[in-house]
């Protein structure tokens, strides 16, 4: 019988936001096993109202419901007519709980069983045998973490598996290594950017006043050390940065040798399903055959659209930048922007970041907040309720943007920031 699960709670929590997500992909992986019905509140106080002071909570026989006061509040529900988007007391079958108790109930339902049973999910034949004929018993499509890890686990395991890894350029040209985004144009270049940052601004607060001379005896006046004048070389740290991750890259490729996963840098369509054209970077194809595959590709940033939005880079290409970004407006306001503007803006640039809504959307308010204020406190600038309209070259080969205020300002360098879309489309 297919699970009817309701989920209410108040759009800018988190936790509820969370909880939605996951069970909207169970509901696409098994639409047969469950449904979501979601009671969306705009705000906590509606949200409080509707379950405290009208005594919904109260119709449950579960002690721990009638006291559940946050969001989310999560139960089953009898029967597909229970599928109104406005609670029915009658329908009401089991509380759930809240967030971490939700999340546990989706793990059991994800967890194998025998065949033939009520819960959880049954593994199907797929048509795999050990005798079937294929090159491969197993191709992973993606070189990042998740296409890595897969392959070594699988091969550990017996199975003759090949890895396809090949980068795509951006629209900018920046291409990289294996490893996927995390290693090569995510988290390891940005807290290594991060770090330096964060030391530059250490010397120019802190090695004051803590009697540490940096620089010339002319730094010195009355006996008292000043605050440093610093300067961050881009071009020495981009590249020290990059030599570590083309460390990474080859560390990688070692260690699928080594776990005897075929590692090759080709693109991959399917033919059929058991069939995958590939093309090396020269062009040459060929065609490879396995029983299974794994699609791990991971995503790219979304492109500005925008008047004039190709002048604009992306995260997949200020790490590689060979100058200094100059003054920079990254658009966008959740975490890769935040991030971004943040290590920049200290090595000293000149940082804004344009906000079309509020920072971090779906994350807690109260952290977000501080973030923003501390942000501030470092230098960025925010300019908000706007977005880009139009971006335009300048004669000092600047870029000039029109936000949709009106408002107008220019840049040396303009950073994308507004979402990410998973990288299949060339998949066949």
């Amino acid at each position: 019988m297919r699970k009817i699960v309701h989920v209410a709670g108040y759009s800018a929590c988190g936790f509820y936001s969370r909880i939605v997500n996951v069970l909207q992909s169970l509901t696409v992986l098994f639409p047969t096993r469950i449904k979501l019905v979601p009671h969306d509140f705009p705000d906590r106080t509606a949200y409080r109202t509707w379950l405290i002071e009208s005594g919904f909570r109260d119709n449950f026989q579960e002690a721990a419901a009638k006291q559940h006061s946050s969001s989310p509040f999560c139960w089953l529900a009898k029967g597909d007519s229970s599928g109104d988007s406005t609670p029915k007391v009658e329908d009401i079958d089991e509380f759930l709980g809240g967030h971490d108790d939700t999340i546990k109930w989706c793990q059991s339902f994800m967890a194998p069983c025998d065949d033939g049973a009520d819960e959880g999910i049954t593994m199907q034949p797929d048509g795999h045998t050990a005798d079937h004929g294929y090159d491969y018993d197993l191709i992973v499509i993606g070189g990042g973490s998740g296409g890595m890890a897969a392959s070594k686990e699988a091969a550990a395991l017996g199975a003759k598996v090949a890895c396809l890894d090949f980068v795509k350029p951006s629209p900018k040209g920046t291409t990289w290594g294996l490893g996927g985004t995390c290693v090569n144009v995510g988290c390891i270049p940005k807290k290594l950017f991060h770090a330096g940052s964060l030391l530059n601004d250490s010397f120019k607060q802190d090695a004051a006043a803590f009697g540490i001379q940096v620089g010339s005896e002319d730094n010195v006046q009355d006996g008292m050390i000043q605050e440093p004048v610093t300067k961050v070389h881009w071009s020495a740290l981009r590249e020290n940065i990059q030599n570590y991750i083309r460390s990474l890259n080859f560390k990688y490729r070692v260690r699928l040798r080594e776990k005897e996963v075929t590692y090759l840098n080709k693109l991959g369509t399917f033919v059929d399903p058991h069939t995958i054209e590939v093309v090396d970077k020269k062009g040459r194809s060929s065609t490879l055959t396995s029983s299974r595959f794994l699609i791990a590709t991971g995503g790219r940033p979304t492109p500005l659209e925008c008047e004039g939005g190709d002048l604009a880079i992306s995260s997949d290409d200020v790490f590689a930048l060979e100058q200094s970004p100059g003054k920079t407006l990254c658009v966008g306001a959740s975490y890769i922007s935040l991030e971004c503007a943040g290590f920049l803006a200290g090595i000293g640039l000149d940082v804004e970041v344009a906000v079309r809504s509020i920072l971090l959307r779906g994350f807690d308010r109260e952290c977000a907040d501080k973030i923003d204020s501390y942000m501030q406190d470092h230098g960025v600038k925010f300019r908000r309720q706007v977005t880009p309209s139009k971006l335009e070259k300048t004669d000092s080969n600047q870029i000039k943007v029109t936000f949709s205020d009106g408002s107008e300002d220019t840049y040396d360098t303009v950073l994308s920031a507004i979402g990410r879309y998973a990288d299949t489309a060339k998949l066949g």
